[in-house]
């Protein structure tokens, strides 16, 4: 039992510095609600969020000139059939980034109520500073958690603090805190917990690098009687291309170093992760413990992986997960299988589609039991081929509704598109729209976040001007249907 801890705890540990080379926005919201700050190191060993919103910098993958971005996603479970009982709504700024979250729940077809909600800030940079995430009780908003972020002069973020409503005050959640070299190299991060109104010493860790900066070896600190006290090291050696070749964990023990546990690492010529090894030592002696492999197809989409265990002197198959793909490089499916009595035997499988411009616009989760069936479980939502948000817990399938939109991006309209200025706007909005070929001059409709009808316009040639100066701030949406195609646009009423 003792290494199958340490075993998880080094698998954590190495998966989290690969990631640290990623920005990621995470955080634990136990009501359900979920975003996350990133972090170069990992949280605490065994921290696993109920619920994560990744909101992250969209790439344009999508030659058609827009960005998706999802305002509504209705959420089913096994108990709720054919009823959604949970609705996920978003606003954003005219950056596109996210600046509130409702969710809503309700049971069987009754009215929707407020569930939770987050609230977000952010600098000048586009940087996220500030989060608020609160529970309805009691026919109010009362507060839940609240998360603040620091960022140096080069955009790395140096400290993020969580801290819990204790229902009359805030107290500490936990902190991290990191420190940069000259070079922009993170050489030092440390973990404080809450204790009353005071931050407790945790853990510190401290990396060292190598003339490609490289992250050769790092030592891990306790907090023990008022002092730091060394605990584990890590050693690691890479290829020319940067990619991990040996991971070593060692731990400090009777004032010296002792084997713990070994990872060795191949990869392809394109930058592909072929194998993982991974060993411990047990009676002085390396012993294989697990070994994975990873299959792709000719355009480097992962397409296979297979996990085996080591058995009285040989691998035993133990799980696989099966990738598919659309040709537009779009996840379809996701299977996973488990090794039963010499097969493979399903287990789980996750369903996605999406729509002509290669947005998600539906989700489902099923399991295996003589057939698949539905299975409520976690369920991931993307976004121009991004995971744009995790729904955990309770969830076997999700519809993103006719609410999310396609925002233009494009800074100049070109022929047969429809553009929208100014945005935001607070009096008056104009729509530039092509002629209509069979002579018809189009349609215009108006809704509210929530899908209610605002007004119907007949387009007028060119540039047709609405005035909007007696709604209430807030998003809302136009479509246009003219030339036998329909276009949905975002506006912000400020």
């Amino acid at each position: 039992m003792k290494t199958q801890i340490l075993l998880i705890s080094f698998l954590c540990i190495f998966a989290c510095s690969i990631q640290a080379q990623v920005q990621q926005r995470t955080t634990t919201f136990h009501s359900g609600l979920e975003k996350a700050g990133f972090s170069v190191n990992p949280p605490q060993p065994g921290f696993k969020p109920d619920h994560m919103v990744v909101p992250v910098k969209r790439n344009m993958f999508d030659s058609s000139g827009y960005v998706w971005k999802w305002d509504t996603i209705m959420c089913y479970n096994v108990a709720s059939g054919a009823n959604p009982f949970q609705r996920a709504s978003r606003t954003y700024n005219s950056f596109g980034e996210q600046l509130t979250i409702l969710y809503e729940r309700r049971l069987g077809s009754l009215a929707w109520e407020n569930y939770a909600r987050e609230a977000d800030a952010y600098d000048s940079a586009g940087n996220w500073v500030y989060q608020l995430q609160e529970v309805w009780q009691n026919n109010a908003w009362v507060n839940y958690q609240k998360q603040e972020f620091v960022y140096n002069t080069n955009g790395d973020q140096v400290d993020w603090k969580r801290v819990f409503w204790d229902s009359t005050a805030w107290d500490n959640g936990w902190h991290y805190s990191w420190h940069f070299d000259a070079n922009g190299l993170n050489d030092t991060c440390m973990f404080q917990q809450g204790q009353d109104s005071l931050w407790v010493n945790q853990w510190l860790w401290i990396p060292t690098y190598d003339g490609n900066d490289y992250m050769t070896s790092s030592l891990m600190y306790s907090w023990l009687n008022n002092n730091w006290a060394v605990t584990s090291r890590d050693s690691s050696t890479y290829n020319a291309n940067g990619n991990h070749l040996t991971y070593l964990r060692q731990n400090w023990i009777n004032s010296s170093w002792a084997n713990n546990s070994f990872q060795t690492t191949t990869w392809d010529t394109a930058g592909n992760c072929l194998s993982s090894l991974y060993q411990l030592w047990q009676n002085n002696a390396w012993e294989n413990y697990q070994f994975n492999v990873y299959t792709y197809d000719p355009a480097g989409n992962k397409v296979m992986e297979i996990w085996q265990n080591w058995s009285n002197g040989a691998w035993v198959n133990g799980h696989r997960i099966l990738y598919d793909y659309d040709t537009s490089i779009n996840l379809l499916s996701e299977t996973s299988q488990d090794w039963v009595n010499a097969a493979w035997r399903n287990a789980y499988t996750y369903q996605f589609t999406y729509d002509s411009w290669g947005n998600l616009v539906t989700g489902k989760v099923l399991h295996w039991f003589n057939g698949w069936h539905p299975y409520d479980g976690g369920l991931d939502v993307y976004a121009n081929h991004e995971r744009d948000m995790v729904l955990q817990g309770e969830m076997y399938r999700y519809e993103a509704v006719i609410d999310s939109i396609l925002v233009f991006t494009e800074p100049g309209p070109s022929q047969g598109q429809v553009t929208l200025y100014p945005n935001p706007a607070h009096s008056r909005i104009y729509i530039s729209s092509p002629a209509a070929s069979t002579g018809s001059h189009g349609s215009l409709t108006m809704y509210d976040l929530r899908g209610q009808l605002i007004l119907t316009k007949q387009l007028e040639i060119g540039t047709t001007g609405v005035d909007i100066s007696g709604l209430k701030p807030g998003v809302y949406f136009v479509r246009f249907s003219n030339n036998g195609r329909t276009r949905l646009l975002k506006f912000i009423k400020d």
